[in-house]
């Protein structure tokens, strides 16, 4: 029995002598080292090795972008394929793949291309501008209404959208829309506008500008004018205007008295 545990012992060290010298080594293959462009798939292996030789082990890795705003946590098993959905909101630039195991980690970067892809829609009298690239969408599109045209320059963040107003007189006016490369068109559309502004406004601006397709600009001077509608500035001086004519209406009849 004695020699029994004595054996049960040295096979135990060994065991443990044996784990503890295991040596890993893990990588990642498989990355172009070319840039991938939004809509493609990346494939690529965690490669583990155990003293020099492929082992089958659950791996956790992650996927990142340069500023970490997107964080995609997965598992897999080494030394298998691992295909990755690049999406088209996806941000361009580098992107970092880390995979850990035990103590051991392993980190591999791969570039995605710009995509400046914009779409354009027109639903009754306005226009849909939306980014459904990867980085701002900062070109100038020309809007044509009847035989009008009009140029807009455009600063809108990826997966964000912008509603401009189309504004004529009232009528029915064949509508297109254009940036050179992406171009959209539509006929008879129905607006409404009084006067005789043609062209477009920043939906967002609508009720603070002054300038949203009801009102005729040449009549502007003949329309009452409006305290809401005085510039901040001018409606501070009058009330400065007001306290000091008081201070001085309040000295005089404090000399009266005296």
């Amino acid at each position: 029995m004695r020699n029994l545990c004595h054996l049960l012992s040295v096979f135990c060290l060994l065991l443990f002598v044996s784990i503890a010298s295991a040596e890993f080594s893990i990588d990642i293959s498989g990355l172009k080292t070319t840039r991938y462009n939004p809509g493609e798939e990346a494939t690529f292996k965690i490669i583990l090795l155990e003293n020099g030789n492929p082992i089958s082990k659950e791996i956790t890795y992650e996927i990142t972008d340069a500023l970490e705003k997107i964080k995609i946590t997965n598992q897999t098993n080494s030394n298998e394929k691992i295909t990755f959905k690049i999406e088209k909101k996806f941000a361009s630039g580098i992107w970092t793949i880390t995979a850990n195991y035990q103590d051991s980690q392993v980190k591999r970067t791969f570039t995605i291309n710009e995509n400046p892809e914009v779409e354009f829609l027109i639903e009754d009298d306005e226009l849909i501008i939306r980014n459904t690239g990867n980085v701002d969408y900062t070109k100038t599109i020309q809007i044509t209404i009847g035989t009008n045209t009009n140029s807009y320059k455009q600063n809108i963040r990826p997966g964000n959208e912008k509603i401009l107003k189309l504004i004529s007189p009232k009528g029915a006016y064949n509508i297109q829309v254009t940036d050179g490369e992406t171009s959209i068109k539509k006929e008879n559309v129905q607006l409404f506008g009084t006067g005789n502004v043609i062209g477009a406004v920043d939906k967002d601006l609508l009720g603070y500008t002054g300038f949203a397709g009801a009102d005729d600009p040449t009549s502007l001077e003949d329309r009452p004018a409006s305290l809401t509608k005085l510039p901040l500035a001018l409606i501070f001086i009058a009330a400065v205007g007001i306290l000091i004519a008081l201070v001085i209406i309040e000295r005089k009849l404090a000399e009266k008295k005296k």
